[in-house]
């Protein structure tokens, strides 16, 4: 791995964030820049939206002091189609052959206009068999992020997805099987990480922007007033006499119950596989009281996402960062990954 430092890029819907890590130690960081913007135009469809991204990304770089020009930088869940695929035991030539022929039968694009990749995720002697994550992009969407990284004068490393990054930063190698849930601001990524590793995910549309929206109609607030409400009271039911909790509640039901599913559907496939532990991260994540209701709908323990475990912050970063810690997952694992 590189001495160098190394920017890990988050472009979500509603935020920009950017965090610069540099190799301190086995296994250890020294963080140097932890910075985000609103984003705006980060939509991809046009020039002229690609420009803006750009125009956008360059003016925090340079806001925020960072020194390196190298970035890895994620593509959003909903952007990428994943699969596991259950095949005999082989190399991993004879694996990459089998799916080069195959990969049209697990993706919803054409071969010729998609960038692939896989990672053995699981391998059983006793059954002769082996599970690979196939991953997929199509090949415009991943031309335009890099095209974005270029025009804001950065020089692309790699680019990988979201919860493969949150995994690497929040999910210790140790633990056995866990979940890993990104509460964003249209969408919630959920994923099954075993041993550090990210071995099945999936996408849910209902998010950060429901929250405030049930806010909104339940207590007829207008939408910055509600996002204020959202995340100064979140689910405390000492607040506003219950009623946000009331509002929100039906909400983090749904993203739950698809929590749920997903840990059934993998348990159900891996006999004697459980699942003890949910770490959330996100912006969500750090609304008062979410861990405590959502533990209890799910019957498991929620832990916070803590994506700066490993890395050394002086006093002002610790100070800057405190209770946004969960916000800046993505790309602090981003910045982590080995290239």
């Amino acid at each position: 791995m590189s001495n160098l430092p190394k920017i890990g890029l988050d472009l979500g819907s509603a935020s920009i964030k950017i965090v610069e890590l540099v190799p301190d130690g086995k296994d250890k960081w020294k963080l140097l820049t932890a910075a985000s913007m609103a984003a705006v135009g980060s939509v991809i469809d046009s020039k002229i939206s690609l420009n803006t991204v750009a125009a956008n990304l360059a003016k925090l770089l340079k806001e925020a002091g960072v020194r390196s020009r190298q970035v890895v930088a994620a593509i959003p869940e909903e952007q990428i189609s994943s699969h596991v695929v259950t095949m005999p035991i082989m190399s991993d030539a004879e694996v990459e052959q089998a799916l080069s022929w195959q990969v049209e039968q697990y993706i919803p694009i054409p071969r010729d206009q998609a960038i692939w990749s896989y990672e053995t995720v699981r391998r059983d002697e006793v059954a002769g068999e082996i599970e690979v994550m196939l991953v997929a992009v199509p090949k415009n969407v991943a031309d335009w992020y890099k095209q974005v990284l270029e025009l804001a004068g950065l020089e692309p490393l790699a680019l990988e997805t979201e919860l493969t990054a949150t995994a690497r930063a929040v999910v210790p190698a140790n633990v056995p099987l866990s979940v890993v849930v990104d509460i964003g601001s249209r969408g919630t990524d959920i994923g099954i990480v075993k041993n550090g590793r990210l071995i099945f995910s999936r996408v849910v549309p209902t998010a950060g922007e429901a929250f405030t929206r049930a806010i909104e109609s339940t207590l007829g607030l207008e939408p910055a007033v509600a996002e204020q409400y959202k995340n100064t009271y979140g689910f405390s039911g000492g607040q506003l006499e219950g009623k946000l909790l009331e509002a929100m509640k039906p909400v983090l039901n749904l993203i739950a119950t698809e929590i749920r599913k997903t840990m059934d559907f993998y348990v159900s496939k891996h006999a004697g596989e459980v699942v003890k532990m949910v770490t959330l991260s996100g912006g969500v994540a750090a609304m008062p009281e979410v861990v405590a209701v959502l533990s209890t709908l799910l019957g498991v323990e929620v832990v916070i996402a803590n994506p700066f475990s490993a890395v050394r912050l002086d006093e002002s970063q610790k100070k800057a960062l405190a209770g946004n810690e969960p916000f800046y997952a993505v790309a602090v694992g981003l910045s982590m990954k080995g290239v």
